[in-house]
């Protein structure tokens, strides 16, 4: 038997070497140093020879999970940002910053309730009327007057104590005295007042205008009507300081029998301290 020859194998021509190369290169597995290193170098310089080319197992690469690149991107932030505790020194200083605008506008919140509370304004008063009576028996003679008060604050109201003095004067002399009857709406921002003053005896001798005032004459006659009377200063339900309330009324009457005819008035009011 006649000995059949190898067929050598052709050598790879440039195209498929390419092509293999691109392959090995496309998955990442390059030729084995090892296995090429098993070829002997005469090997290489005859191309009938047959040569062995061991080429890696194709590396699968496995994806990362989503909360890999989740931590990987926040590194990143707090490396660029300055970390994790600046980010929390900032959130600690807008806190502080917070709690000291809210305790500022609850500060300025009280003292400006302090403020009108303990210090309101006085009501303002005018004298609607005056009737004296039995004016023919001057030992005995009643001055009556009828005041209205208005409030002139939006905040707090003003709640009148149902017992008052005050006096009537005559150019520094005293002609009468009283006291303030309770207010005819209740004492919660009141508004009409009685006040019903008893004449003084004067050794049976009033001052000589009041006593052409009183005989039918229609000459004006100065008077000075002065009031005081107990205030508590509410706001709504709440009752705060209680204050004195001084009120004075410089009158001009054109005489002094029944209903008494007011030329002018000015009224002052003012809290005691």
């Amino acid at each position: 038997m006649a000995e059949r020859a190898l067929t050598p194998v052709p050598p790879a021509s440039p195209e498929t070497a390419a092509s293999s190369g691109a392959v090995s290169t496309a998955f990442g597995s390059p030729l084995d140093p090892v296995a090429a290193a098993v070829v002997p170098a005469a090997a290489r310089l005859h191309p009938r020879d047959t040569y062995v080319v061991q080429v890696q197992k194709d590396q699968i690469y496995r994806v990362p999970p989503p909360e890999n690149a989740y931590l990987a991107e926040r590194y990143r932030a707090e490396r660029g940002g300055g970390g994790g505790k600046g980010s929390l020194c900032s959130s600690c200083a807008l806190r502080t910053l917070g709690a000291v605008l809210a305790a500022a506008l609850l500060l300025g919140a009280a003292a400006a309730l302090s403020f009108v509370v303990l210090r309101p304004d006085a009501p303002s008063f005018i004298v609607d009327k005056l009737s004296v009576h039995n004016a023919s028996r001057q030992q005995h003679i009643d001055y009556d007057f009828f005041l209205t008060a208005i409030n002139p604050n939006k905040v707090t109201a003003l709640w009148y104590g149902s017992s008052g003095t005050a006096r009537l004067l005559h150019k520094g002399t005293t002609l009468a005295k009283g006291a303030v009857g309770e207010p005819e709406d209740g004492g919660e921002d009141a508004t009409d007042f009685n006040v019903l003053l008893h004449g003084l005896q004067h050794d049976g001798r009033a001052p000589k205008a009041v006593e052409k005032g009183l005989q039918d004459s229609k000459d004006a006659v100065a008077l000075e009507l002065s009031v005081e009377m107990a205030v508590q200063v509410h706001v709504g339900a709440l009752g705060f300081a209680r204050k004195t309330l001084a009120v004075s009324c410089q009158i001009t009457a054109a005489g002094l029998r029944r209903d008494v005819h007011i030329s002018s008035q000015v009224c002052k009011s003012s809290f005691g301290k």
